[in-house]
């Protein structure tokens, strides 16, 4: 955990003399590095977390942002960030996302259009490949049922027009991760897969689990479908088995056809 004379001392500077009167360790969506839970004297309560160069630079650009009605960072340094504390649970199955996340999310995708945040990696044509051969492809081998889908990833890498939508779709900066599990308390946390990547990217995801969302634009959303059904079917391989395997890979490939 990050200590106490690290990162409070620069939350005073924004918001006045602090103490800390109790702590929690965090589990579920907060958790993608150490996180804790402390709450402040002045009877507040935020999250510090262990946070890659990524997500310290995403975290920065999201709050720029001029649109969003709260702050997403109250506090950031070399491999860690506090930011506000959100109550409750992940979203469930049949819960809606909340309009405030699907607004955030538009918001800063309409700010970051067609630029790209330092430090924030970008999802272009070496990232695709990258993401087919080294990432993904090896997890599916693991799963002989499934041997075809591996043999797919390996022609996907280099299919033309997944190259060319690596390159031509326009990109900005996105959270990466959108799902349920990072939906609390009304708000989406963790920004830890956040890449500079076509906006559909993020509602792929959220298409995905039930929310009718799309970009307007069948050939941006055909490419989302694709790259983001494949970015999840490595852990799908490791965690979820066969059959979840192949509907990924159908909707990967629905939307390599729409390309």
């Amino acid at each position: 955990m990050i200590p106490d004379d690290v990162w409070l001392p620069a939350l005073t500077r924004r918001r006045g003399p602090l103490t800390v009167t109790g702590r929690e360790v965090l589990t579920g969506g907060y958790a993608s590095a150490g996180a804790e839970r402390v709450d402040l004297s002045d009877g507040t309560s935020v999250v510090v977390k262990e946070a890659a160069a990524r997500e310290v630079a995403a975290l920065r650009a999201v709050a720029v942002v001029p649109a969003l009605d709260e702050p997403v960072l109250l506090a950031a340094g070399t491999g860690w960030v506090v930011v506000p504390f959100h109550g409750g649970g992940p979203l469930t199955d049949d819960e809606p996302v909340p309009a405030t996340v699907l607004t955030a999310l538009a918001n800063v995708h309409a700010h970051w259009r067609g630029r790209r945040p330092r430090t924030v990696p970008v999802a272009d044509a070496a990232w695709w490949r990258e993401l087919c051969l080294e990432r993904t492809a090896p997890a599916v081998d693991a799963l002989p049922e499934v041997a075809d889908v591996a043999e797919a990833l390996r022609a996907w890498a280099d299919d033309p027009r997944a190259l060319h939508a690596a390159t031509a779709t326009p990109r900005t900066l996105t959270h990466g991760d959108p799902h349920r599990g990072n939906v609390v308390g009304g708000r989406l946390i963790d920004w830890g897969n956040a890449r500079v990547a076509p906006a559909g990217f993020d509602l792929a995801v959220l298409r995905a689990q039930g929310t009718d969302v799309s970009t307007g634009d069948p050939a941006e959303d055909g490419w989302s479908d694709l790259a983001m059904a494949v970015a999840y079917l490595g852990f799908a391989a490791d965690h979820l088995g066969p059959a979840r395997v192949r509907e990924l890979a159908d909707m990967a490939e629905g939307g390599r056809q729409a390309l």
